[in-house]
């Protein structure tokens, strides 16, 4: 018995170690399966955090000075008149204003040259070292091109049409020449049709695109990039309203080759030509004055976005729809001059009809003209 008792003791001994040892291991492995839980939980709350904080370092802008590179022609340039100090361009108001709001440096080199066409523009702006350098740092890139291209061939135009070699010194002087041709030989209005029929838009297309490649080529990804169109520089001129017409088409045909582009190239318009710019500029009619660099700056500040400066979310720019294309029109005298053309020769001919046919009816009857020579004899006879 007392064995058995003793078996019945050591027996119950080990249940109860067996027991304490299954719960201590019980303990263990569930503090083992907790403790790391809650390190994870401290990780994934440092890993957001940092992740947070990468995220706001990833959207804000890092750099210590904000750079905007300018190109093209007088316009930007900010030509003030032979002899004159520039002007104060759109492209460093636009820089001063992003400078304001974000309270950050900006600093702003300008590459425009006055009387650059698109061709020019590639081969002596955009090829050079120090071009490419600023496209390489820029942040804002502002370019206005086009303006030359259509002066240069209103140039052609003038010196084909009147068949001279003379070298327009503005185009001022080609309008003038072609008002005194027109004057002197109204006839030459027929080849200044031809001239615009024959415009070759594809010229200013293909430096366009090149410019644009050599752009997107050192362009920065986050750069943004604002072109302006072209506005009528020549509505002031005294032309008959159907000429200013046909110049606006093609404005609006070389502004249309700008829209097609921009969203492989990635770049906002700027829309002068519906804008009040030809309201605010020099005495030449032509470049803008320093209030036309106003407007054109206010005009681009709405394109720009500069959350990206602040690390604020992306702006939520409104485009303008693009303009419809304008069909590239054959142009007539009838198209021109309309049928105030036509009247004056069509009068002298409906008075030419009826007094032919007057001539006719009297040669057909002969008697008033025998009447008059009895009456004639009988004078004689009384005399």
């Amino acid at each position: 018995m007392k064995f058995g008792g003793f078996s019945r003791s050591r027996s119950g001994r080990f249940l109860a170690w067996a027991l304490i040892l299954l719960i201590y291991v019980t303990m263990v492995t569930t503090g083992a399966g907790t403790v790391p839980c809650r390190a994870e939980e401290q990780a994934d709350t440092a890993d957001s955090g940092d992740m947070k904080e990468s995220e706001e370092g990833k959207s804000k802008w890092e750099g210590d000075r904000i750079y905007c590179a300018a190109f093209g022609d007088s316009i930007a340039k900010g030509y003030a008149g032979r002899g004159e100090e520039d002007l104060r361009s759109y492209a460093q108001l636009i820089a001063d204003a992003v400078s304001a709001e974000t309270r950050i440096p900006a600093e702003c080199e300008n590459f425009a040259k006055n009387g650059r066409d698109s061709e020019r523009l590639n081969s002596e702006i955009l090829s050079t070292e120090e071009a490419l350098a600023a496209l390489d740092r820029a942040d804002i890139i502002t370019l206005t091109i086009g303006a030359n291209d259509l002066m240069q061939e209103f140039r052609s135009a003038a010196q084909e049409v009147l068949g001279t070699d003379r070298k327009f010194l503005s185009v001022y002087d080609a309008f003038d020449a072609l008002q005194e041709g027109v004057g002197g030989n109204p006839l030459l209005i027929v080849k200044i049709l031809d001239v615009l029929n024959s415009w070759d838009y594809s010229v200013f297309e293909e430096q366009w695109i090149m410019a644009m490649e050599t752009i997107a080529e050192h362009r920065k990804g986050t750069a943004q990039m604002i072109v302006t169109n072209i506005y009528n520089p020549v509505s002031r001129f005294e032309l008959p309203e159907s000429m200013n017409g046909i110049v606006e088409d093609i404005i609006l045909n070389m502004n249309q080759i700008m829209y097609e582009h921009a969203e492989e190239y990635d770049y906002r318009v700027i829309d002068l030509f519906d804008s009040e710019i030809c309201e605010h500029t020099q005495e030449d009619g032509l470049h803008p004055d320093q209030e036309g660099q106003a407007l054109i700056a206010k005009l681009a500040a709405e394109k720009i976005d500069t959350g990206i400066f602040k690390g604020e979310p992306e702006k939520i720019i409104k485009e303008v729809p693009r303009p419809r294309k304008v069909e590239r029109r054959r142009y007539s005298l009838w198209t021109v001059l309309g049928p105030l053309l036509w009247i004056v020769p069509a009068v002298f001919a409906g008075v030419a009809a009826v007094l032919f046919i007057w001539f006719l009816k009297r040669k057909k009857s002969g008697e008033p003209a025998v009447l008059y020579r009895k009456r004639n004899k009988n004078i004689d006879k009384n005399d």
